[in-house]
């Protein structure tokens, strides 16, 4: 009879339903993936906090500056200030530092927020010194933590939200400067496949677009415009079809693909099925949030179609097959996931999210 020692590990149990939050945070959205979410800088963290706002519970904010962090209305144990110094004068080396230098505490806050999640969103703004600097930081280490809780593929599963600065704001040398350095730097990491998609916010572009924002409300405006349009998506990919489905799988092909990445909506008044068509061709790219890409570069892309119920009565499949068709078109050669759901509205809504595209 042999003896077998008892081995270290044996005795401790092993967890079930992996990493688990310290803080107890569960997200509350409806959706198909679970996402954990990185805001820094002002612009970040004021995006993480529209995202917690609309259910996206695991999420943290990071700053140089108490100043910034302070006014965010989001739970003490979920703002974490970085670095030793107050704030980062629009430095991106300075906010690079920070990050460096706080690496393991925002692991640490990762870990504590987010437990499991399928993929961390990091939301920066492309301007600023703080958001900046660190996004390259915060990718490294989202990877790592996406790592260390298992997740099968810890590159692709980390998505970048980037807000762009307005006409005004590139009016400053500083702005303008970190504007093009942080851009250069994060496509050539998109090329690279260093990263999953990187969501292009273009607000100069949102400006020209919507002009009746007044100034008190654009912010708010935009960041939840952002938000809730990425979340539409994951809420579509978690609802049945009668008609066609854009399935979890769909969603996670989108989303899993790296390169530059752009969403839109487009609204559609509807009197005869020819309109959807002529009006998907008009207004895909108008509506789409950034300009400085090549659509024809795209690899995938998502379009769902949401309308009234009254319309699915009046228009026929082949007016809505040949919009979507108009859509592939307009993208290259990319792999368009279709869907179409009804809705208890009158209007008629395309949403759209394009991934895997190259810089113009």
């Amino acid at each position: 009879m042999i003896e077998i020692p008892n081995i270290p590990l044996e005795e401790f149990e092993v967890p079930d339903g992996g990493v688990q939050s310290a803080l107890g945070l569960k997200n509350e959205y409806v959706g198909s993936l679970d996402f954990g979410v990185i805001g820094s800088g002002q612009c970040g963290g004021r995006l993480a906090k529209s995202f917690y706002d609309i259910g996206y519970k695991k999420a943290i904010a990071l700053n140089t500056a108490m100043s910034d962090l302070n006014p965010l209305d989001l739970p003490a144990n979920q703002k974490l200030r970085i670095g030793n110094l107050e704030g980062s004068g629009k430095n991106m080396e300075k906010g690079g530092k920070a990050a460096e230098e706080s690496a393991q505490a925002i692991f640490d806050k990762m870990k504590a927020a987010f437990g499991t999640v399928d993929k961390v969103i990091i939301c920066v703004g492309f301007g600023g010194g703080t958001g900046a600097g660190s996004c390259p930081v915060l990718i490294s280490i989202a990877r790592k933590y996406l790592a260390f809780i298992g997740n099968s593929d810890p590159k692709k599963n980390v998505i970048v939200v980037a807000a762009l600065p307005t006409a005004g704001e590139l009016k400053s040398v500083a702005v303008s400067t970190n504007n093009d350095l942080v851009k250069k730097m994060m496509f050539e990491i998109a090329d690279q496949g260093e990263v999953g998609p990187i969501i292009l916010i273009d607000n100069s572009k949102i400006e020209k677009l919507y002009r009746g924002i007044p100034p008190s409300k654009f912010w708010s405006t935009v960041n939840d415009t952002i938000t809730q349009l990425f979340q539409i998506f994951n809420y579509l990919a978690a609802q049945e079809s009668s008609y066609t489905s854009f399935d979890r799988e769909d969603y996670k092909t989108v989303l899993t693909t790296p390169g530059l990445a752009a969403l839109g909506v487009t609204k559609v008044e509807i009197k005869d099925g020819t309109e959807l068509s002529a009006a998907l061709q008009n207004n895909l790219k108008k509506t789409l949030l950034a300009d400085m890409v090549d659509y024809s570069t795209a690899k995938e892309a998502a379009c769902v179609v949401v309308a009234g119920d009254k319309l699915m009565e009046t228009m026929s499949m082949d007016d809505i097959n040949y919009g979507f068709d108009i859509i592939s078109n307009l993208i290259g050669n990319s792999n368009v996931h279709r869907g179409l759901y009804d809705s208890a509205g009158e209007a008629l809504r395309a949403y759209t999210l394009i991934t895997g595209m190259k810089a113009k």
